[in-house]
Order: C-alpha cells, then structure tokens, then sequence
C-alpha cells in the first residue's frame, strides 16, 4: 500500500510540474528578418529555454516596416516556487532582407513615383506646382540597392514654397529745419511727407523715366529729430519686372544729385507756434539696393530664375543664410530662426530634421546605437555605452535596470526576503539569521524559543521552561509528560496508556480489530439515536438544537486549555478513559 501511494504521489507532481526551480534562459539580444510589407508574428516562447513564462508587453509580437527604425523592448519573467522571480530584458531588431518604400520618411508638397526592378528600387519625388527643393529642384531621386539602404538618405528633404524676390531700396534724406526747433515741427512734417507719399513716388520714376525701372512704390517712412534737423528713412520696392541694373542705377543717380528737393517738394512746414519753418533737403545717404527677398526667407539662384524660399526643415534662418543645426539640436519646421534642443540620450539625425534615440536607459552597445544589449546583472545604466557595478553587497533582481535605484541592499542580519534583497522583513519568532542577503531563517532548536523577532544569532534562542507535570499541573491526573510544539511546553496526560502484558502481538491485533467493530456500532447507533432527537426538537428548538449538535462534534480528549500569563508552556490536558479510534491511521 505504501508504495501505491508513493506512485500516486509522484504522478500528482509530475502532472502539476513541481519542480526546486524556475530558470529561464533568454536572449541578449534578437535581429528577426523581414521580406514583405505586412511583417512577420514571433512567439517569444520559441526563443526562451524553460518555459512557464510571462511576457511583456505579450507573449506574441508582430514585426513590420513600422518597427525597423525603433527595436521592441520585451520582458520575460518566471516566478520560482519560493515567491522569487527570475527576469530578463532584451531588445528584438526588425532586419529588413528588401527594399521597402514604405520606409522612407514623408515628403510634403511631392509626388512620389517608386519603380521596383527586383530586389531593387527607385522613387522620385517631384514637387507640387509653387514648391521646389531647397537647392531649387522640383525633382529628387533616392535609390535602393538592398537590405533596404537608401541612397543619398532614406529621408529625402520635402519640397518648400517658393516666391520670386523683390528689388527692394532702402535711403536716408536728413531734412534742414530754419528758424525753428525740429522737435516743434516734426508733427506737421510727418503729416506733409504722408500727404505727399504718391508726389515723392512720381517724382523718382520721372527722374529715372530713361531707365524705365518700373514706378517706386513707398512702403514705409520713419522720421526723427535732430535739433535743427530731420532724419527720415525711406523704404520701399519697385514695381513689375524690369532690369536690376537699371533699378540700382536710378537709386544711385538720386543719391548724386545736388539738388534732391525731389525728395521733398514743400518747401515749409508749420510749427507748433504756427510760424512757418524752410525745409531743404541737406543730404542722402545709407543707401541699400538689391534683389532681396522677404523677412526670414533666403535667395538661391533656380534654373530660369532667382527664388526666395524659408529655410527648410533641419536647418535655421541666420539672416538671409540657412544654417545646418548644430550636433544636439534640430528643426522638425520650415522657416525657423533657431534650432530645439534635442531630449536626453537622443541626438541629432544626419538631416537635422529630428532627433534620434541612442541605446535606451538599460541598454548599451559599442556605438550607443546599434545591437543594444541590456547590462548585465548587479550592474546598472550610465549612458548608451556604458554600465556600472553596483556599490559592494548591492545587487539587482534583473538585467538591464537602467539606474542605480535597481540595485539593491543585501537585507541585514536577522531579517529576509525572497530575494534576499530590500525591502525585508525581520526573522518570526522562534528563528534567527547571521547571515546577510537570506531568502529565509534558520530555526531554534524544538526545545529552544526566542522573545523578539529579528534575531542574528542561535546564541538568541533559549531553553523553553519545563514544567512538572504531575497532579498540580493536571488536575485530576497523576501521571504525564512535558511535550514541544510550535516551541511552546505542554503537559500531556498519560492515564490512557495501556499497560504492557502477555497477549502476544497476533492477539493484540484480534482485540484491537474486535475492539474497532464494537466501537464502530456503538458509533453508529449513537448517531441514530442523535440524528432521531434532533429531528424532533429542530422545529421548537433550533437554536438549542444546533448548540447540541456543535457540542456532539467535540472529539472524546478533553482539553483544558490554559492562558499563557507569562509562563511558557500550556497544558494540553488529559486523555478521557473513552478512546477516539476513529481518529486513528
């Protein structure tokens, strides 16, 4: 029967996978293939050695063109018997075998057109009507050999709105004020160059009229005073298409003149006194001509014509001069005067465009950006290539922790844990621990107790009191003996104790059988008697019918239990004369 139950036993564990331990064995890192657009779908568990696994963020993976550029952190863990958990991180690769289209960053205001010649590919982008390529193209071509490398850069730039440039001129005329402070007439004069904006105008195209460049437009006057004098600032452009040549010509002759009453054909001003004040025009200068283009944009020579377009993405506006972003900053915007700051382990891409993640907190490689590998165990994260040992005695309850929070302290003498690292808990009663780092406590000697949890050392664990047993401590009984249980003394009566004779062990076992039968129909007959008055009184008396019932189940060893008032053992109490077989195995 014995060996039965053995084999029964061990079908049990071998059905419920008992087993001392849960070790998982993951890999450090995965590069999975792909060769069509719609990816592939992994079963993490195909690549972990004993299973019983979890997995984060979920057991199966799908890989496609959207996850070439970004690795999929994954996290698999398996829980030991003990409550521990074995745990591992590692990152999975998508490995592009084709050329994928699908890949390639999004060019605004563009067509694309992608030619597939087997295993090879070309796309070109041609810009919308109104938009060209920075370098004033309106078509741009990026080819792919294999493995999905795109040449000159899978991130072809996008395509900016253009506008043509504007002959703009720019001139100072410092005006002479007689008889009067200039201050007191600036009003009135500012309101007399206002009036006669158009005059001025016509007067310039009439005076260059041989030249023909094109009817001067004043888009702005800014006049100030200069004690005796008034300094004001024209700008303006001109208007239609004509030669440049002839538009700078006709500024510089004005700038010659001696007489440029032109500039101003009043030749008085009222004050504020109302007295009338000469004005004459006393000279130009500061004069700037040229082709320009408006504010926050720049000029570049296209195919049939000059251009002005905003700086492009990944670059910055410096005047009238694209500037590259600097290393650690980039512009995802069109047009812009500065640069953003890339976030922490990121930096910036070729193109400038954006930023792009090194080996993330956890995991490091040769160049912090390809083959990331997570740092190894009691080690932690400083930068994409480089991990650190835990301080001494420090440990981690995995790899790739990404700070020096993940290592944690060893739990200190008379305390444990699971994992034998923080947070812990202090040793229960009745055990102790002298070592640090303890997934578990030793315990006292049966006979041996301590008072406090939390002890270091077996030196804590003291004798348990022994009491005499007799008559005084068992009421009632004359002989007994001390017991042990959850290191606590107990006295036990031994007045059931059959004493030993001369029926010879067969007969034993005829009287003990005999015995059984006897006990057995007693038993049985007790209970129908039972279960017939309980019927009865069930409907009067419930309640007091169930205090009976719970009082027939109270076994046949009478238990006179005794309060623990500071003394260390407890009395069991004593065996009745009527034996429980029942109870027997």
């Amino acid at each position: 029967m014995d060996s039965m139950l053995f084999i029964w036993i061990g079908i049990i564990f071998q059905y419920l996978g008992f087993s001392h331990g849960n070790t998982i064995q993951c890999p450090s890192i995965l590069s999975i293939p792909i060769s069509t657009s719609h990816g592939r779908t992994i079963n993490l568990d195909d690549f972990v050695l004993n299973g019983n696994a979890s997995f984060s963020p979920s057991q199966t993976v799908t890989l496609n063109v959207f996850t070439l550029n970004t690795p999929l952190k994954v996290k698999i863990s398996a829980l030991h018997e003990d409550g521990t958990r074995n745990t591992c991180t590692f990152l999975i690769y998508t490995k592009a075998e084709v050329c994928f289209k699908e890949s390639l960053a999004h060019v605004s205001n563009a067509v694309q057109q992608c030619l597939d010649t087997g295993g090879q590919m070309s796309c070109t982008y041609t810009c919308n009507s109104g938009y060209v390529f920075y370098s004033g193209d309106v078509t741009r071509t990026v080819n792919c050999s294999e493995m999905n490398i795109w040449n000159p850069s899978p991130y072809p730039e996008s395509c900016l709105k253009f506008n043509l440039p504007i002959f703009l001129a720019k001139f100072d005329v410092t005006y002479t004020i007689d008889g009067a402070l200039a201050a007191t007439c600036l009003a009135a004069f500012k309101q007399s160059l206002a009036d006669t904006n158009t005059t001025i105008s016509s007067n310039i195209d009439y005076f260059c009229r041989l030249l023909d460049p094109g009817l001067f437009i004043i888009e702005s006057l800014d006049s100030s005073s200069l004690t005796f004098k008034i300094l004001t600032t024209f700008r303006g452009r001109f208007d239609g298409f004509r030669s440049h040549r002839n538009r700078e010509t006709c500024i510089n002759l004005i700038h010659g003149i001696p007489d440029k009453s032109l500039a101003f054909p009043a030749s008085s001003v009222q004050c504020s006194d109302n007295s009338q004040a000469a004005v004459t025009v006393d000279s130009m200068s500061n004069v700037e001509v040229g082709n320009m283009c408006n504010d926050n944009t720049t000029t570049f020579s296209a195919i049939s014509n000059e251009l002005c377009v905003r700086c492009p993405a990944g670059q910055y506006s410096n005047g009238s001069v694209c500037m590259i972003c600097k290393h650690g900053f980039y512009q995802d915007e069109v047009g812009q005067r500065l640069c953003k700051r890339c976030e922490p382990n990121t930096v910036s891409r070729a193109d400038g465009k954006t930023c792009i993640s090194m080996c993330p907190p956890g995991f490091t490689s040769t160049d912090g950006f390809t083959d990331c590998k997570p740092c190894e165990r009691d080690s932690f994260w400083i930068n994409a290539t480089h991990c650190e040992n835990c301080p001494d005695g420090y440990r981690t309850t995995e790899n790739g922790v990404p700070d020096i929070d993940g290592c944690k302290a060893p739990c200190q003498q008379g305390h444990y844990s699971r994992d034998g690292l923080t947070p812990c808990k202090p040793c229960p009663l009745h055990h102790f621990q002298y070592l640090k780092g303890q997934t578990s406590c030793q315990e006292c000697k049966y006979k041996e107790r301590t008072y406090e949890t939390g002890r270091i050392s077996s030196s804590e664990c003291v004798l348990t009191d022994t009491p005499d047993c007799n008559g005084t401590a068992l009421f009632g009984c004359k002989k007994g003996k001390v017991e042990f249980q959850n290191h606590r003394a107990f006295c036990v009566c031994l007045e059931d104790q059959i004493s030993s004779g001369t029926t010879s062990p067969q007969g034993q076992d005829d009287t003990m059988l005999i015995t059984l039968i006897a006990l057995l129909c007693i038993s049985v007959g007790l209970n129908l008697i039972l279960i017939f008055r309980i019927c009865r009184l069930s409907s009067k008396h419930h309640k007091k019918d169930k205090g009976i019932e719970d009082t027939e189940k109270i076994p046949n060893v009478v238990y006179d239990y005794v309060m623990d008032t500071g003394s260390t053992y407890q009395e069991l109490g004593h065996v009745s004369v009527q034996h429980n077989y029942n109870n027997m195995e």
